[in-house]
């Protein structure tokens, strides 16, 4: 066979080997904790009755309370999570002593993805790598 071929056939290996080492892989998850919302801080961090610190919400970037859209983001961070009892999976301990967690409504929706999904605030991608724009 021409030397081409194998060429294409290593680049193509190659290739494949960079898009699967950079696919979007689901965080791993490591403490469950459940409570119902006291509190909203923002639009991407909130707080549950029965754990102290506040939890931030994985891979969500919502506007600083300085930044256009701040509100939007908090009023619809209230609208999904306010009262509800929800379950959320820790991912890490940030740097200022969060918990860095994904949560979910008691029907399975996950408050991260809607937040995204909503347009009030944007995927982090820097941590998810685009597991949200799947």
């Amino acid at each position: 066979m021409p030397d081409s071929f194998y060429i294409v056939i290593i680049a193509f290996f190659v290739v494949a080997f960079f898009v699967w080492q950079n696919r979007p892989t689901p965080p791993l998850e490591n403490e469950t904790y459940q409570g119902k919302t006291r509190f909203v801080v923002d639009g991407d961090t909130l707080y549950i009755d029965g754990h102290k610190p506040s939890i931030r919400l994985w891979g969500v970037d919502a506007p600083e309370k300085n930044e256009s859209g701040h509100n939007a983001a908090t009023d619809k961070l209230k609208a999904l999570a306010q009262g509800q009892k929800l379950n959320c999976r820790k991912i890490e301990t940030d740097r200022y002593g969060r918990t860095v967690a994904r949560c979910f409504l008691p029907n399975g929706q996950e408050i991260n993805a809607a937040m995204i999904a909503s347009g009030t605030a944007k995927e982090y991608r820097r941590y998810t790598k685009g597991f949200y724009s799947k």
